[in-house]
């Protein structure tokens, strides 16, 4: 966490317990803000990299489409059904991305805001703690002047008896920031799993929505690329559907390309 809780010495009046406790509860918070700054930075980065494949996409088709050769057919029309593939691919990523944000990134971060009250709770604590040993110091001094002097008892019993009240002032102060924080700390932690357990259910949903429908998106546009394809060169729809023949195909057009004279490639014999 950002703040530091035990920068001041433990007071040799009293026991370690409730700041051991303390300590403990603080340091699962400490784990938890980190886990939960990295999901937010993650998600974040996540969205910035979908955003750049879109914009990688538009580009391609942009380009296609200015080129010269891109306004001849046949391939201007697998350039068009490209670009309408692209856009309807862009509609469905910056659908995810929306869906992220308003269900993942933004619970996180809004999360992550809870950590400044506990900060702040704990600056209190700290306060409240440090009054206490200033009380119980002033007592334990007047404590210590009182027995060594037989003088002026009345005005010694009436100093600690203000004393006293103040230390009963301090400690009850001190109990009670400290008891709420120790109450309210693990069900924070507690907290946690069904807080970040609905986030990540939304994301999935998300995330599960946007490949189908890109995938249907893709389907659709392979098929009207295959019905616009002549008979000569359309392929089968096995043969689409089959990376090793697509590969196959690829390295047979480019060696008729290599073949060609003006490519400058002698054929192997």
């Amino acid at each position: 966490m950002s703040w530091i809780p035990f920068k001041k010495a433990f007071s040799p009046r009293r026991t370690r317990t409730d700041d051991v406790e303390f300590e403990r509860e603080v340091g699962k918070l400490r784990q938890m803000q980190a886990v939960s700054k990295r999901m937010y930075k993650d998600m974040r980065k996540c969205n910035d990299a979908e955003t750049a494949l879109m914009l990688s996409n538009q580009r391609l088709v942009s380009h296609l489409k200015s080129s010269q050769h891109g306004k001849i057919e046949p391939l201007k029309q697998t350039v068009e059904t490209l670009a309408g593939v692209a856009d309807e691919m862009s509609t469905h990523s910056k659908a995810l991305k929306t869906s992220q944000e308003v269900t993942f990134a933004e619970p996180m971060k809004k999360f992550n805001n809870v950590y400044k009250h506990v900060e702040f709770n704990a600056k209190q604590r700290e306060l409240k703690l440090q009054e206490y040993d200033k009380q119980q110091s002033k007592m334990d001094k007047q404590g210590r002047k009182s027995a060594g002097s037989t003088q002026n008892q009345v005005s010694a019993q009436t100093k600690m008896d203000q004393l006293t009240r103040a230390l009963s002032s301090a400690k009850q102060d001190y109990e009670r920031v400290h008891g709420r924080m120790m109450q309210e700390m693990p069900e924070l932690y507690e907290g946690r799993v069904e807080y970040f357990d609905l986030s990540l259910q939304a994301v999935i949903k998300a995330q599960a929505l946007y490949y189908h429908s890109c995938s249907e998106t893709l389907l659709a546009g392979l098929t009207q690329l295959q019905s616009e394809l002549p008979d000569s060169t359309a392929l089968r729809a096995q043969d689409v559907m089959s990376e090793e023949n697509i590969i196959k195909n690829t390295e047979k057009y480019l060696e008729d390309i290599r073949n060609l004279s003006i490519v400058g490639h002698t054929p192997m014999p």
